[in-house]
């Protein structure tokens, strides 16, 4: 039987380096079966030749670049003939494992897993967050040590991954890692990805999560009322850093920034003059445009946090989760008895700044950058005051229409 094997190189645009370089891939075929791994290489967008799947021009960079990739190919075309001398069912996974010198631990789980989160921080500050770089590097962390107490072994390899394996690592993660529900959920919602990835790559046949459905629990979420606004805005700070996290708390409450939104938020976000001023910029999140009209007190903090350089942050920030260890230290000097992190002033936002004062639930959902309206519903559930005001609206509309 004839076996049909190609070599193919390609650039992965939608995932640049931080150089705005493109990373090369070498996808290996044979038979409609693929697989794909990373050559190590990158090139400039301009500079890659599509039709030729090479790097153009004579420059040295160029020259050395496409002696690589010959080197690559012709060692995977070798690989592959003394695959054929052994089996004639040779896959692209074998020629691949083979090629890399590392047998079947180059498709172990954990390996998989790293060279993903390798891939990714490169990405950070790009199209990526550094805090989903910290979650992907939490559930790596955990399926190390599952692997470890289930199977006495540092690595797995990954067509060992069934739902079995799903299932006993999701409770794994409730009952030995102690991890809450909503906490789990996350985490396997991570892990999918990366098993859908070695799906897509072809190193996994079947998919695991098929059939497999992830729960999360509808938790209450804190936020502040007018009263205990004011409150935090007049309580006493001990220092400048203090100072800076409750302001930039306050300001979120008022516009719905994210904490990554304010930290990154510059004067050249801020446009508009006198009263009709208001920032214009993009979720770092999800890179959805954001149009938030300024009120009195988030433009009294902004005039006074300007920074000289208008290239500079207005609130330069510690770690959320310093800003979250020092608003509770704020709060506890307060008479609120509340569980308060910097989430909550969006929350904040979306309930008590917005929704509560009769603004449509479309409007807040576009000024919070929500990607789907639901995710906006979820405030108005919690807000029975605002469903009593809006009916004895509508009665009073009605009652006097229908004059009894």
């Amino acid at each position: 039987m004839r076996s049909s094997f190609k070599i193919l190189f390609y650039t992965k645009k939608k995932q640049p380096l931080k150089s705005g370089y493109y990373p090369i891939l070498c996808r290996i075929t044979i038979n409609g079966l693929a697989c794909v791994f990373s050559t190590n290489l990158a090139v400039k967008p301009s500079k890659w030749d599509n039709v030729k799947k090479r790097v153009a021009g004579r420059s040295r960079e160029a020259l050395q670049t496409n002696s690589i990739l010959d080197e690559i190919r012709f060692s995977i075309y070798e690989t592959y003939l003394k695959l054929r001398h052994k089996s004639e069912q040779v896959t692209p996974q074998a020629v691949r494992s083979a090629y890399l010198g590392v047998g079947e631990v180059s498709d172990g789980l954990i390996r998989f897993f790293k060279q993903h989160n390798s891939e990714f921080k490169q990405m950070v500050g790009i199209t990526r967050s550094q805090s989903t770089l910290y979650k992907y590097r939490y559930v790596h962390n955990h399926l190390q040590n599952y692997i470890s107490e289930r199977y006495h072994s540092t690595d797995i390899p990954l067509n060992k991954v069934n739902v079995n394996f799903v299932r006993d690592f999701h409770r794994w993660l409730i009952c030995n890692a102690r991890c809450s529900v909503n906490t789990t959920w996350l985490y396997m919602i991570a892990f999918k990805h990366i098993v859908t990835l070695a799906v897509n790559q072809g190193v996994i046949t079947t998919n695991p999560f098929l059939g497999y459905r992830l729960r999360c629990e509808h938790t209450h979420r804190n936020f502040l009322h007018k009263n205990e606004i004011k409150r935090l805005m007049n309580v006493e700070v001990h220092n400048s850093t203090e100072s800076l996290v409750r302001d930039a708390f306050i300001f979120s409450c008022f516009t719905g920034l994210s904490y990554s939104d304010i930290k990154a938020l510059k004067p050249s976000d801020i446009l508009g003059e006198g009263g009709d001023t208001y920032i214009a910029t993009q979720r770092i999140k999800t890179r959805t445009s954001l149009n938030i009209p300024i009120s009195q007190i988030p433009a009294k903090l902004i005039k006074r946090y300007r920074p000289s350089n208008s290239q500079s942050s207005f609130f330069p920030l510690p770690s959320n989760y310093w800003c979250n260890n020092i608003l509770k230290r704020l709060v506890e000097r307060t008479t609120i008895s509340k569980h308060i992190t910097f989430h909550s002033a969006r929350h904040t936002f979306a309930t008590t700044i917005t929704l509560s004062e009769g603004v449509p639930i479309e409007i807040v959902s576009n000024m919070l950058g929500h990607t789907n309206i639901k995710t906006t519903q979820t405030y108005a559930k919690v807000l029975q005051c605002v469903v009593n005001s809006e009916m004895q609206r509508a009665a009073k509309s009605l009652n006097s229409y229908f004059r009894a």
